[in-house]
């Protein structure tokens, strides 16, 4: 449907003019314009799905609006326009947001209205507040959406609004407390510390931190190492495991129940995330300020040594597996969605000594190398190291995992 028709304070349409400018065309002011003076009203066509060439002004209505002179109109971390998606007796517009002069580029941040670009892009603005990587309100962290404030637009504050009645998925799929379901992975927890310590630089008796530890498989044999080690997990249930099996091996672990948003250890020589345990997080918005999180517990030059399954290497393999142990009879489903390059694993097991039978649904991001590269970089710290597998083998698109050593970045 047509927008309202523009109110009678609407401008003259040469009031904007196009020109040229360091990142393409623009649109400048053609004279003075006050701050809070409206530059342009935009009608058009409301459709459901956002586009290239579209302005959000709802949770799922978009203003197409072809040829219009709006598309002109950069994005910039710090804008000198504001965008008002309208109301039922006003036309969407754009006013500017101080005091302009004639010749003035006139920008807007896109990410105050538009949840999920159709087309994402880098930023280059320059800004001291620059997000890096322009992609959508819905990727940005709590501490980025603070600092845009009011200027934050309803339909955006909404999506953003937490659902008391969907709890994010991992809150109960890691509730399994019998010891049958994990024996196939204390299997090879020992060879995979090894693997891991192997990788890292590290002085006997160094701090490490464990993150998303579970059951404290890795923890544990860190700790018989003779490495200080913390075991951060959010789940009560893993962790009371976690206690009595460190109990039950003589080690002394401190044990943090925590997301790893919000990681209240400092002063660790490294950190560790295997098992593709970071990629379980909502979005990509909420991995980055987990990887934040870590940077901030590492000292001056501390290691993260991170472990994903590599997007590459996974989408080519079947999509139905199974396989049996002498404890554990499993088959799993997995359903790989592109649009948020998410992956869906439906895991059933059965030990065929009892006929116990267990189910486990698990929803995680799968990464190309670049992309968990770029997600480091933005949260300060700095790639070295690259392989294919916890035992070192180079990485290439047929490795079955991503891991990288990352280093806190000054």
């Amino acid at each position: 449907m047509s927008t309202p028709p523009a109110s009678s304070n609407s401008p003259t349409p040469a009031l904007l003019a196009r020109s040229s400018g360091p990142f393409g065309t623009c649109m400048v002011t053609t004279r003075a314009v006050a701050a809070g003076e409206v530059l342009l009203v935009i009608e058009g066509s409301r459709v459901r799905a956002p586009g290239r060439d579209t302005l959000q002004v709802g949770v799922d209505q978009h203003l197409a609006t072809p040829d219009a002179p709006w598309r002109f109109i950069n994005h910039a971390c710090e804008p000198t326009a504001l965008f008002h998606p309208g109301s039922d007796t006003e036309s969407p517009r754009f006013t500017a947001r101080t005091a302009l002069a004639a010749g003035q580029e006139v920008t807007f941040n896109y990410l105050t209205s538009e949840w999920n670009l159709a087309a994402p892009f880098p930023c280059g603005c320059g800004a001291a507040t620059c997000v890096g990587w322009v992609r959508g309100a819905r990727y940005l962290t709590a501490g980025q959406r603070d600092a845009l404030g009011p200027a934050l637009l309803p339909h955006i504050r909404q999506q953003l609004q937490p659902r008391p009645d969907a709890p994010p998925w991992y809150h109960d799929a890691f509730s399994i407390t019998d010891d049958v379901w994990y024996l196939p992975l204390d299997a090879t927890a020992a060879t995979e510390v090894e693997q891991a310590l192997r990788l890292l630089e590290l002085k006997p008796g160094a701090n490490i931190l464990d993150v998303c530890c579970g059951h404290g498989r890795h923890a544990i044999e860190l700790a018989r190492r003779g490495l200080s080690v913390t075991g951060l997990d959010l789940s009560s249930e893993r962790l009371g495991m976690a206690r009595e099996r460190a109990q039950r091996a003589g080690v002394d672990i401190t044990w943090v129940q925590a997301d790893m948003r919000t990681i209240p250890s400092r002063g660790q020589d490294a950190a560790i995330l295997l098992y593709t345990s970071f990629s379980f997080l909502e979005n990509d918005a909420a991995q980055l300020e987990a990887l934040r999180s870590i940077r901030e517990t590492l000292v001056p030059g501390g290691q993260l040594l991170i472990e994903v399954d590599n997007r590459d290497h996974a989408l080519r393999q079947p999509p139905r597996q199974w396989g049996e142990s002498e404890t554990l009879l499993w088959w799993e489903e997995n359903r790989f969605e592109p649009r948020t390059s998410r992956n869906h694993r439906h895991y059933k097991g059965r030990d065929p000594r009892t006929g116990k039978a267990y189910e486990q649904r698990i929803h995680y991001r799968l990464f190309s190398a670049h992309e968990l590269l770029g997600l480091l970089e933005q949260a300060g710290l700095r790639e070295d190291g690259l392989w294919g597998d916890l035992e070192g083998h180079p990485f290439s698109l047929d490795s079955p995992s991503l891991v990288i050593r990352a280093r806190r970045r000054e």
